[in-house]
């Protein structure tokens, strides 16, 4: 007779490091040790990089080891190769370390901690957490035109940044180096809470939650973030009676792009920088960071700048508000290549994952449309220290869909798993007539054997 499936999920991950990993950024105090600058997640990071890549590389108890990990880490590698190839060996060593525990590190450690869903619904409950908590001190701090929390804090090591006021309201930082920094963290949990909260009647209060703060931060690249993935769970809600609709939405994008570049006297980067920016002064200079930057690249396409200033014309800031360019113009075109082809084939592994669960698949979406948020406002902003850490972390969080972490469908008589591995077609198991043994490998010339087709439950499909 057909087995009966039942639900079991998979082995978890050290989810309590990711847990610790987001506590240790509420905390702003820097420590010097000799010319290191050691901040609380630095700590964290550099105590469980050794033992995390190996459970990743060689224990391989965070599935298996993916393309998109040696790409990564190859992008780390190069980077460092960039430090060295532009600075002395004493120069280098120190920022050399630094960036390879925040960038690699950081996605280490999500990428062995969560491994799934119910790992991931434990940290994006966290993350809630600690934004519900800063939301009243940005909004006191918006509001009064004084940084409340940092005063609150004695002796922290981060320093009140005067960015002037936007809408009559001071922009929060709250613990961080700067606003920009805060509102990028706190846009990032629109997709998560929407999709990955427990109970379902919480979203819509924690994404007002997630949006308030984003607004006290007033930067044009947090509000771009939120505002994209607003429009990304718009998308999926209205048309996921459309199993193509995604594709639709990169035509449409596309076509979108042909058609500004058409009709418009300015370039769609133009256009798109104008809209996403708080004033016309602010969106030029990230056209001119774009048009100085990109000429800095081609002058360096293989090792980068590494630390070294950028040329451009004397009167403008050494900012450049655009974390992807930042990266290619330090390191080369190689490691941005790198980097971004892991993006990509971390995209399309998590979202092609055949997971069984409907909680499972929910938070798939949430960890899809936080990365679709943070990617594209890479853009406008830069990330670095703990923000760099925190979106590398984000990038690592949902690699569990794309390496077996999903719930699976057990046959208890059997113990055969179907799940994100498994093949939508009918799997077939081997019964044997009354009389055959249970455990008979193989049929005998005088017993017959029957072929019953099981199919994974519609429930759990």
């Amino acid at each position: 007779m057909p087995l009966a499936n039942t639900q079991a999920a998979v082995a978890r991950g050290p989810v309590w490091a990711a847990q610790v990993f987001l506590l240790s950024l509420l905390f702003p105090f820097y420590l010097h040790v000799g010319p290191i600058l050691l901040m609380p997640h630095r700590i964290v990071l550099l105590v469980l990089f050794v033992p995390f890549f190996l459970q990743l590389f060689v224990l391989r108890r965070a599935g298996p080891v993916l393309a998109a990990d040696w790409l990564l880490f190859g992008a780390a590698l190069w980077a460092a190769a960039a430090l060295l190839a532009n600075h002395p060996f004493s120069d280098a060593i120190q920022p050399l370390g630094i960036n390879m525990v925040e960038f690699f590190g950081a996605y280490l450690l999500a990428r062995v901690s969560i491994r799934s869903g119910d790992d991931f619904r434990k940290m994006v409950r966290l993350f809630f957490f600690i934004v519900a908590f800063l939301l009243p001190f940005a909004a006191a701090e918006s509001l009064t035109h004084r940084p409340i929390l940092l005063d609150l804090l004695p002796g922290t090591s981060v320093a009140p940044v005067d960015t002037g006021s936007r809408l009559g309201m001071r922009r929060a930082q709250t613990i961080f180096a700067h606003p920009i920094l805060f509102g990028v963290f706190v846009s990032t949990g629109l997709g998560l809470f929407w999709y990955a909260l427990r109970p379902r009647w919480l979203r819509i209060p924690a994404a007002l939650v997630a949006a308030a703060a984003t607004v006290f931060s007033l930067s044009s690249g947090a509000l771009l973030s939120f505002v994209l993935q607003g429009a990304f769970i718009g998308w999926e809600t209205v048309l996921k009676v459309l199993r193509r609709r995604w594709t639709l939405f990169v035509v449409l994008a596309v076509l979108g792009y042909v058609v500004i570049d058409l009709l418009s006297r300015r370039t769609p980067f133009h256009v798109l920088v104008h809209y996403a920016t708080f004033s016309s002064g602010s969106a030029y200079n990230r056209i001119l960071i774009w048009q100085f930057g990109t000429q800095n690249v081609w002058a360096h396409p293989l090792f980068g700048l590494g630390l070294n200033d950028w040329a451009r014309p004397p009167w403008m800031s050494g900012s450049v508000d655009n974390f992807w360019l930042s990266l290619t113009m330090k390191y080369g075109l190689p490691a941005i290549a790198m980097i971004l082809l892991a993006l990509a084939l971390i995209l399309r592994g998590v979202a092609r994952a055949k997971l069984m669960d409907p909680d499972d698949r929910l938070c798939r979406a949430g960890y899809l449309v936080a990365i679709g948020g943070i990617t594209i406002a890479g853009g406008t902003v830069h990330y670095w220290h703990a923000m760099l850490a925190f979106v590398m972390f984000i990038y690592g969080s949902g690699l569990w869909a794309a390496t077996g972490g999903g719930r699976r469908v057990v046959a208890p008589e059997t113990g055969t798993q179907t799940g994100t591995a498994a093949s939508r077609r009918p799997q077939y198991t081997r019964q044997p007539e009354p009389g055959v043994p249970i455990g008979a490998t193989a049929p005998g010339p005088a017993q017959r054997v029957s072929f019953a087709a099981r199919r994974p439950s519609r429930t759990s499909a």
